[in-house]
């Protein structure tokens, strides 16, 4: 186990550099983007996302509010449990808070949520979503296997 400073570190150079390859990204894509690319189950399609998760409450203003108080509480939990927080477990959270801040900063910079991997007949996410599914799923799988310990 590190030290709960080490945790921190760690958490922020991972968040940061996350952070960065999502918003280059969205930058590539609405620099470049003509018009929808992929004629597969997989392809790029420009999209301004002001809704949360897959467009859900779109056009709500509110949302803002709630990603950054949804940011809040994981930071507060990191706060208070950083002394048992393992290595593996930050590295979870460290993809959601990458994940909700990138898309935060679209928000607040953009007016919306940059949003471009069409994946045909279901959704049109963007690197952040991933990080932020992924993160989700690693946390569960962590946690359940943390509490069997106990």
């Amino acid at each position: 186990m590190m030290k709960k400073n080490k945790i921190v570190q760690l958490m922020v150079i991972i968040a940061s550099i996350l952070i960065l390859i999502d918003q280059i990204t969205k930058i590539i894509i609405t620099a470049k983007y003509e018009m929808p690319i992929g004629t597969g189950i997989i392809g790029i399609t420009l999209v301004e996302n002001t809704g949360m998760a897959f467009g859900f409450n779109s056009g709500n203003t509110k949302n803002i509010i709630l990603t950054m108080l949804i940011l809040g509480i994981i930071i507060n939990f990191i706060r208070n449990q950083k002394d048992r927080i393992d290595t593996k477990t930050a590295v979870a959270i460290s993809l959601i808070l990458a994940g909700g801040i990138s898309n935060l900063i679209d928000r607040i910079v953009r007016g919306g949520i940059v949003d471009f991997i069409d994946v045909k007949n279901f959704a049109i996410f963007n690197v952040a979503d991933c990080y932020i599914f992924v993160g989700w799923i690693l946390l569960v799988v962590f946690l359940i296997k943390f509490n069997k310990k106990w």
